[in-house]
């Protein structure tokens, strides 16, 4: 019989491209000071927790978050931290870094993967085709690409 295993899902710390609205995306952008307070309070949190071993994407603010998270846990010169870059945020390819606003509510529902629908009614093999259609540099990550990396 196998042990159960808990898993910790813990989204990066505010960072400024949060704070201003730009989608982020494969763009990096640090933490702010705000979300490095928030990241610390959390790591305090979960510092009596039992980890085995803790990963982050290869991004700055997911290594930041990490870091921050471990520096306050009571056995953390013990637990095996690693990166690997499988579990980064999705690639929006040249629309990184631009408003939020603008490629959700203006640039997406213009395309024919949204064909009128809301951006709360699109599926994810949708919303990949909306952004592979209007990134301009084709660097964008294809639906079947990001489902076998996540």
């Amino acid at each position: 019989m196998t042990e159960a295993t808990t898993l910790y899902i813990i989204r990066h710390g505010k960072t400024m491209f949060n704070t201003i609205g730009r989608t982020q995306g494969w763009s990096d952008t640090p933490l702010t000071k705000q979300g490095e307070e928030g990241i610390y309070h959390l790591g305090l949190g979960l510092r009596d927790i039992d980890f085995k071993e803790a990963y982050s994407s290869d991004s700055g603010r997911a290594m930041q978050t990490a870091q921050i998270i471990l520096q306050e846990h009571q056995n953390h010169q013990k637990i095996p931290y690693l990166t690997d870059k499988r579990i980064r945020e999705w690639c929006f390819g040249s629309l990184d870094g631009g408003y939020d606003g603008e490629l959700f509510y203006g640039v997406l529902p213009r395309t024919d993967a949204f064909q009128g629908k809301d951006l709360h009614e699109v599926t994810y093999p949708e919303l990949a085709q909306g952004i592979l259609d209007v990134d301009t540099a084709g660097w964008a990550e294809p639906w079947e690409v990001l489902r076998k990396r996540i």
